[in-house]
């Protein structure tokens, strides 16, 4: 899901490109986008993470020995994260993950979150339901930008997203684990990370859940 405001942007001085902060290559062809536009709403994603088929497109079909790997970043405020017509509430975001559970729509569950005052979004997390979360900010910070992109004049990302993209580029997949990336997060991201959930999930490789 993505709303697709950025590659084809008036204000783009390189139509059609979005730059990785990885390497500056543009990543925007290679990245899937089936929801675009209206489409990316909070209904929607929670149609498409419990496999609901009013969503229009493509659902996770997920049952109990599947894992879930979910990445959000936009803005949010305190209990929200903002789809760009709607927000997506805590409330709602921890009731669906719950009913998923009970549904045994998965084995284990990793989100993260890199959005204003994400932490608020998962301070009624249990951890007793196989789901480890990571915020990009506590409850009263904001994200921090970064790098920035003189040709753009603005920032391609923020100090979450770049950190985490650069650890996960360089990580070594038979050693790489969540606590050494959320460490090394910790100390390249000022707006205070913050993790939820099942702490026993730090010592999971990440290559369980994402293929590079």
């Amino acid at each position: 899901m993505m709303y697709d405001d950025i590659a084809n942007n008036p204000e783009n001085p390189l139509p059609g490109d979005i730059r990785s902060v990885v390497d500056q290559t543009n990543v925007y062809k290679s990245v899937p986008h089936d929801y675009t536009g209206d489409k990316v709403n909070a209904k929607t994603f929670l149609a498409v993470l419990q496999g609901d088929d009013t969503a229009e497109k493509k659902i996770i079909r997920s049952e109990e020995n599947d894992n879930i790997f979910i990445y959000m970043s936009g803005v949010g405020s305190e209990g929200k994260f903002d789809f760009p017509e709607e927000s997506l509430t805590a409330t709602d975001l921890i009731k669906t993950i719950n009913i998923m559970n009970a549904g045994k729509k998965y084995s284990k569950m990793v989100i993260y979150m890199d959005s204003d005052f994400s932490a608020s979004m998962f301070t009624s997390l249990s951890g007793l339901i196989n789901v480890y979360a990571v915020a990009s900010c506590d409850s009263s910070n904001p994200n921090i930008p970064y790098p920035y992109d003189s040709e753009r004049s603005t920032c391609l990302s923020d100090e979450f997203s770049a950190a985490w993209l650069k650890f996960v580029s360089a990580a070594d997949d038979r050693t790489a684990t969540f606590k050494k990336q959320y460490d090394y997060i910790k100390k390249k991201d000022k707006s205070k990370p913050c993790e939820f959930g099942d702490k026993k999930f730090e010592n999971l490789l990440i290559s369980e859940f994402l293929n590079k």
